[in-house]
């Protein structure tokens, strides 16, 4: 599935994870991280997150060839959730 396809946000939520795992190389846990933020940050709506899910890990993952997943590095995560969602709160 391409992140444009609208199905891909209206997929089960074990193939939307798998989806993003092999297509962003981040693990389960940040991926929870990053919904559980996304939705305090009043993202309750499950398709505009899901879209925001993407749009945050298309602008701030970048994942290596060589590691088997991304990793943001102690305290990066937060500080690019917290900048994502000040920059795009429900746009």
């Amino acid at each position: 599935m391409k992140s444009d396809d609208d199905a891909l946000y209206h997929a089960p939520d074990l193939r939307f994870v798998k989806w993003c795992e092999i297509t962003f190389a981040v693990n389960r846990g940040v991926y929870n991280t990053i919904d559980e933020k996304l939705f305090e940050a009043g993202y309750h709506n499950i398709y505009e997150r899901r879209k925001a899910i993407v749009a945050f890990l298309e602008k701030y993952a970048h994942p290596s060839k060589s590691a088997k997943f991304y990793k943001f590095g102690q305290g990066n995560l937060s500080v690019a959730l917290h900048q994502f969602s000040t920059e795009n709160i429900l746009n």
